[in-house]
């Protein structure tokens, strides 16, 4: 009988670990919205196993989401929508550090800290196949540090 059962058991994680997706997202976040402002910034650190690009993603919340790209040019930093942001086999890209952001457009309503917002990405792989990938984005205070410029006074 405990035979049985051990196999079963062993089966069974032979079939997860193969439909496993190959990409892992974490720390996904957005700051909570100013009252009328229709958009908002989701940063996460992404890690593919293989080669991959995310092409796209699109957040239950907002009308349109881009993939955007921060440069400096001169003394401005300016943003620009790019086709995808690269994914190195196996190698976490963190996008706010290297210089990328999902842009939120056209909210539907306002970021609440403290809630979550559902989004799905588009990563496709070397192959060309598209997997898709659900992300979680908690949403922070809009002024995090808004507690400690509280205790300032001299």
């Amino acid at each position: 009988m405990k035979r049985i059962l051990m196999t079963s058991v062993l089966a069974m994680t032979a079939v997860t670990s193969a439909y496993a997706s190959d990409v892992n997202v974490k720390d996904a976040w957005s700051r909570a919205t100013a009252p009328g402002q229709d958009s908002a910034m989701v940063q996460a650190v992404i890690t593919s196993k293989k080669a991959a690009k995310l092409v796209s993603v699109a957040c239950k919340d907002a009308a349109t989401s881009e993939l955007h790209s921060m440069v400096m040019e001169g003394d401005l930093m300016k943003m620009r929508q790019v086709d995808a942001i690269e994914l190195p086999a196996g190698k976490a890209v963190d996008l706010g550090e290297a210089g990328y952001h999902l842009m939120l457009m056209g909210l539907k309503k306002p970021l609440e800290a403290g809630k979550k917002t559902n989004c799905e990405m588009i990563v496709r792989g070397a192959d060309g196949k598209d997997s898709k990938v659900q992300v979680i984005a908690k949403i922070k205070p809009l002024a995090e540090s808004a507690q400690a410029e509280h205790h300032h006074h001299h």
